[in-house]
């Protein structure tokens, strides 16, 4: 999958990187104070390189890397209010029970004016199970956003339905014929690759039709204290 392009392959992790480069063009500055929630290894650490980038998740990983090991569901009272100038949570928020939990503690977390740059699913599969307990509108998340006295200022989709059907289409053999990890799912990916490819990059230009884009993938998000 690597060796293929992951805009097309992968559209919705391709737009969360896309996301995170861009917030750091914003929030990467020396002094300034970063916090990544459910960071599991920090894949974004390389694009805050000037300010103090630190680490939240609910278990420690493999490396020992974890700065503060806690769940947000329960508070993170080993951070002190209004410490941080932003934080970056991407893909979490459809994992915790309580959301709105979270959203508290970012508006306690951050500094007044600091900025939160969130992603989260509105269509997608259930993942990471047994914990994957919800999906967010524009809407939702907006008033998650304001009952925690946090401003919506940007939320934008990932892709439309054309890219929804793309996904669906590619990994419809799996989910109804094929097991993961099995000599069949591999022959697959081996046959099907390049032709999933051609669809997914038709799919996507045939996006451009779908203005409303109202069943996405995926929403960014940022938030302002």
């Amino acid at each position: 999958m690597k060796v293929l392009p992951v805009r097309f392959m992968r559209y919705h992790y391709y737009r969360v990187e896309e996301f995170i480069k861009a917030a750091a063009l914003q929030a990467d500055a020396p002094g300034k104070r970063i916090l990544d929630i459910g960071s599991q290894d920090a894949p974004f650490r390389k694009y805050f390189l000037q300010a103090e980038y630190r680490t939240q998740d609910i278990c420690q990983n493999a490396a020992g890397s974890v700065d503060y090991v806690g769940d947000i569901n329960e508070g993170l009272p080993g951070i002190p209010d209004a410490s941080f100038d932003c934080i970056v949570c991407t893909q979490v928020l459809e994992h915790l029970k309580r959301p709105y939990m979270g959203f508290r503690e970012f508006q306690r977390i951050l500094k007044p004016g600091g900025k939160l740059f969130l992603t989260t699913h509105l269509c997608f599969e259930e993942h990471m199970i047994p914990y994957d307990y919800f999906r967010f509108t524009r809407y939702g998340l907006k008033e998650l956003g304001q009952d925690a006295g946090l401003k919506l200022t940007h939320i934008a989709p990932h892709g439309g339905i054309f890219h929804l059907l793309a996904l669906i289409l590619a990994t419809l053999p799996i989910k109804l014929f094929l097991k993961r990890e099995s000599l069949a799912y591999y022959l697959y990916l081996a046959v099907f690759l390049l032709p999933i490819l051609l669809m997914n990059m038709v799919f996507s230009a045939l996006d451009l039709l779908d203005r409303e884009k109202s069943m996405t993938l995926n929403y960014e998000c940022v938030f302002e204290k």
